[in-house]
């Protein structure tokens, strides 16, 4: 560990002798690792956003829908064809004694994130007159398992499940149609399917922010039991539609035939359970987007290694006459090759670390992380930790290369002819 220790102060100590001879190569070195690092760095954020923005739509990896498909028929047809039919859910079931059901089951499994969606319309006051919206009935962990975030106001609570004046939270497109009525305090009016003499009274509590993706319609969300105070909606129009859970992606596939299994010999009928997301891993384009990030990376970082080598190898003859004396005092060849070896290696790490912090501080700036936001990234990570990792490892690895070359030529050069030259 010494003569380790000693090899790089011995680096380190030669760098600052020859530094003007080195500077412009490990400028170079320094902005390929920059650029590698911002590269791999601001692409796995994109496959961040990417991510994120396919989870308001599909939900998280994994999103687990569960649809009853009540008493399934087998029917063969006349040329041997088997038809499958489904009646629904059972009549005799209600749907608060489903929910009871189908909750029971998930409860067994220790599952948190867990909701109801039931999918409606609804007609309500605006500017314009009355406009049909559509709405979706929902529990709180909804917002959790879809990436929602209200801008204004909050998202719905176990509080709003009953209470008398039904809260909604709606998209930017409603609110602005409803006049940005005040969050909390000022009633909105519903209206029933047909006419205007059915009202029901209903405040706006959260709105969530604009998003290009769904803003082409007005949109409501709403506490499923709340959907009752609705006009116009009945028990028939408010059951769920399906029930979503939220589990980890490697128990998905055993819950999912747990489920079906428990579900199916409950007495309520058949249940299909599928996943409603995926991960960008599974698209195409997301591949080749990384094979296009490690080509580039890749040439950026040879670009960086060829001109080091160069300026190592003229090292490397400006200092025979010095490597010739060291020898004459006993230095043997390992000795050599591994401190020329080394002061490429400490150059480039040290390049390479100024590389980057300056990739680090590039793409957590205020403005690039204001564009990711617009690309739909909710949630800002972390700079990728293997970007920088892959940045420290890709400077070593051009100082081994870089310096390589010109180390095995130190330890061939005679004794005899260096001190004469």
């Amino acid at each position: 560990m010494t003569g380790f220790l000693a090899s790089i102060v011995e680096a380190y100590g030669e760098l600052r002798v020859n530094k003007g001879r080195i500077l412009l190569s490990l400028i170079g070195v320094a902005f390929s690792v920059f650029a590698l690092t911002t590269v791999m760095g601001a692409g796995g954020m994109l496959g961040g956003a990417l991510q994120q923005s396919m989870e308001k739509s599909g939900g998280r990896d994994t999103v687990l829908s569960i649809q009853s498909m009540g008493d399934m028929t087998y029917e063969v047809d006349e040329f041997g064809n088997e038809n499958i039919t489904s009646s629904g859910p059972q009549d005799e079931v209600t749907g608060a004694e489903l929910d009871a059901l189908v909750f029971d089951q998930i409860d067994r499994l220790g599952i948190d994130h867990r909701s109801r969606q039931v999918y409606a319309d609804m007609r309500v006051q605006t500017s314009q007159g009355v406009r049909t919206t559509s709405l979706s009935g929902v529990d709180p962990s909804f917002a959790t398992m879809y990436r929602l975030q209200v801008a204004q106001g909050r998202w719905i609570a176990d509080s709003d499940q009953h209470r008398l004046a039904p809260a909604l939270v709606v998209n930017q497109p409603l609110y602005d149609a409803l006049g940005s009525p005040d969050l909390g305090t000022e009633t909105v009016t519903l209206y029933g399917q047909t006419g205007t003499q059915e009202s029901e009274q209903a405040i706006v509590i959260g709105v969530l922010p604009p998003d290009p993706a769904t803003d082409w319609t007005m949109q409501a969300y709403m506490a499923t039991e709340g959907l009752a105070a609705v006009p116009g909606l009945d028990a028939s129009t408010t059951a769920a539609s399906e029930y979503l859970v939220w589990v980890p992606p490697e128990q998905a596939d055993a819950v999912r035939s747990q489920l079906a299994s428990a579900l199916s010999s409950s007495g309520a009928g058949s249940f299909d359970v599928y996943p409603t997301s995926f991960g960008v891993e599974e698209m195409s384009i997301y591949t080749v987007f990384g094979y296009a990030i490690a080509g580039v990376a890749v040439v950026i970082l040879l670009l960086g290694a060829m001109g080091l080598v160069n300026i190592s190898l003229v090292t490397v003859r400006y200092r025979v006459r010095e490597i010739g004396i060291r020898r004459s005092y006993g230095a043997t060849g390992g000795r050599i090759f591994f401190g020329v070896l080394m002061e490429s290696v400490v150059a480039t790490v040290l390049a390479g670390a100024v590389g980057v912090g300056a990739a680090v501080a590039l793409v957590k700036a205020p403005f690039v992380t204001d564009f990711f936001r617009e690309q739909g990234l909710v949630d800002i990570p972390p700079f990728p930790v293997d970007a920088v990792v892959v940045g420290l490892l890709a400077a070593t690895a051009v100082g081994v290369l870089a310096g390589a070359l010109p180390a095995i030529i130190a330890t061939r050069i005679k004794v005899i002819d260096a001190i004469r030259s």
